[in-house]
């Protein structure tokens, strides 16, 4: 029955695991990300796949066995790899660079000298101190950042399971089998795969939210040598003329790179000269978009016109324009359509 069990929770680890990795690879064309974190990613995708279809065996270990050695390096892969992936959002690429090496050190060095019997409640406690310190990354980003009530917990979460795994582990193999380990730790991969998907469905825009939130946070004054009236001008032509924000693929850093400045510079400058975030002002000119065109082209679907202006998805097209208005796409159009489409009313 155990075996059965933890095949299921293997598998569907695996398919979770094949997603991600999917929006891993995704995440350049939107995002630019280290190199670091998305080594990172797939590290702890592997180390993570690794870990469930190895719980399948473990289930079966002699309750006198130390687990095998593969399956403690495992732990320690898949923790560091978590933390790279994080840690490599949260924070300017100068500022991360020491820690992901470092950790990576530490995790290689722990993977090697820590006896097997010992792995899994070491590995699991490095892991929760990974976890900490990444919820310290986002306190730092708690005023820019509104969606920052969400994800510490979901940071936070991951601490709590690695601290109840690596509890489960000191009991192992005393006073817990080897087979009851082993299901606590795979719903608890579940859990946690079941909350990233929450939470990016939740904030579909999270990388790109996240990432103008590190500039801003960890940005100094970067425009003392910066022509602000005419960037500001060249960013007005980028919307008003040449409409950019219908690129569904505008992030900070792209749009940074079309007005010649950082991505530093531009966040300041946004703020500074227009008292809007980046989202915030990429989202105010799409919707406005999106309202001419719902009165203008009655006749095309919301969808269609969502799609047209930027937006992503249905879902993203929908929250950002009633955020602004008030009002979801539909009803807006409803009430500024007269009764005759044609006109003629």
């Amino acid at each position: 029955m155990a075996s059965a069990l933890l095949t299921a929770l293997a598998g569907a680890c695996t398919a979770f695991a094949a997603l991600l990795a999917l929006a891993l690879i995704a995440a350049p064309r939107r995002l630019p990300m280290p190199r670091s974190a998305l080594f990172g990613g797939a590290v702890m995708l592997i180390g993570l796949t690794h870990t469930a279809w190895q719980h399948v065996g473990l289930a079966a270990l002699d309750a006198s066995a130390p687990p095998p050695w593969r399956y403690g390096a495992g732990l320690f892969a898949q923790s560091w790899g978590f933390y790279a992936l994080i840690a490599g959002v949260l924070q300017p690429a100068d500022a991360q660079r020491w820690a992901v090496k470092a950790s990576g050190a530490l995790s290689l060095a722990l993977a090697i000298v820590v006896p097997p019997a010992w792995a899994i409640p070491v590995s699991l406690a490095v892991g929760t101190g990974y976890a900490l310190h990444l919820g310290t990354l986002v306190y730092r980003l708690r005023a820019t950042r509104r969606w920052f009530r969400v994800e510490l917990p979901v940071v936070l979460a991951f601490a709590a399971m690695g601290l109840c795994v690596g509890a489960a582990g000191l009991l192992t193999p005393s006073l817990l089998p080897w087979a009851g380990f082993a299901l606590t730790y795979s719903l608890q991969m579940a859990a946690g795969y079941l909350l990233v998907t929450a939470l990016l469905l939740l904030v579909p825009d999270l990388a790109a939210k996240t990432q103008e939130a590190v500039a801003t946070s960890y940005a100094q004054s970067s425009l003392g040598k910066v022509d602000v009236a005419a960037a500001a001008e060249r960013l007005r032509r980028l919307f008003d003329e040449e409409h950019l924000y219908r690129d569904e693929d505008l992030g900070l850093a792209k749009l940074a790179r079309r007005v010649d400045l950082t991505p530093h510079q531009l966040s300041e400058l946004l703020n500074v000269r227009f008292g809007e975030s980046f989202s915030k002002y990429v989202r105010r000119h799409r919707v406005a978009a999106a309202q001419r065109m719902l009165v203008d082209e009655p006749r095309a679907s919301v969808l269609s016109v969502g799609l047209s202006v930027g937006f992503g998805s249905q879902s993203t097209f929908y929250a950002a324009f009633k955020e602004e208005t008030g009002l979801v796409p539909g009803e807006f159009r409803r009430r500024n359509l007269p009764s005759d489409p044609t006109g003629n009313a």
